[in-house]
């Protein structure tokens, strides 16, 4: 498959697991939240991916700090997995294969990182207050960018499949985390998400669930109201390349 089908491909199955609203059931709830993370993630690649072959001249800054937003928030994503989610499941809950996994596409995601920032002015900053270093500039080249992407996708792709069947409610209940354990992680997680930045991380999130996935879990009120009108604005100029639902 090209690598366009193959995120599409992907987005329809974590959509699918995170249709509907959050899961009452605490174990089922975290597969749903992951798979509609990843449902996130992916449609934020798939939309990079595919602008990249059309970005107008004059807005090429503005879609390298874009596409950099996408960088940014799977970086947090895998970074809160290794360093916070993960760990408070040992040692009923053995990890280590979802998290080894990470190391088959991190150095494609380096190197698509790396290529962005050389394409922004030095000291533009970039994703949760990221700073690009002293360099000289290069010009964006989109079929370069397609190209470095192509080169990390399926393996990235079968690791975000392959996670979400690792959280399957049955097996995570069968390790013996209790759901008291279960509550404390979700509890957790949710105030680190909580205290990440509303005007890049929450807005990306929510405007690139896919059609379908109840993903984020976010009060009405945020989702209607905040979002559009308050946290959307800032970085509008990033937003555009988002497509209309």
């Amino acid at each position: 498959m090209s690598t366009a089908q193959t995120l599409r491909s992907s987005i329809e199955t974590f959509t699918k697991a995170s249709s509907g609203t959050q899961p009452k059931d605490i174990y089922a709830a975290q597969q749903w939240e992951m798979a509609g993370a990843h449902a996130m993630l992916m449609n934020g690649l798939l939309i990079v991916y595919e602008t990249s072959s059309s970005v107008p001249a004059n807005k090429t800054q503005d879609f390298v700090e874009y596409a950099l937003q996408w960088v940014a928030a799977l970086e947090h994503h895998h970074d809160w997995e290794e360093n916070l989610y993960y760990p408070m499941f040992s040692p009923k809950f053995s990890t280590d294969t979802i998290v080894a996994e990470h190391e088959t596409f991190h150095a494609g995601i380096e190197k698509v990182k790396e290529y962005l920032v050389s394409c922004l002015p030095a000291g533009t900053t970039w994703g949760y207050s990221q700073t690009a270093g002293p360099h000289e500039q290069q010009a964006f080249d989109g079929s370069h960018f397609r190209t470095i992407v192509d080169g990390f996708v399926n393996e990235l792709t079968t690791h975000l499949l392959q996670e979400i069947t690792y959280l399957e409610p049955e097996k995570v209940r069968a390790s013996g985390l209790t759901e008291a354990e279960i509550k404390h992680i979700a509890e957790v997680s949710e105030k680190h998400m909580k205290s990440m930045p509303p005007f890049t991380f929450l807005i990306y999130t929510i405007i690139h669930a896919p059609k379908g996935s109840g993903f984020p879990p976010v009060p009405g009120f945020v989702r209607s109201f905040l979002a559009p009108f308050v946290f959307y604005l800032p970085n509008r100029r990033l937003w555009q390349f988002v497509p209309k639902n």
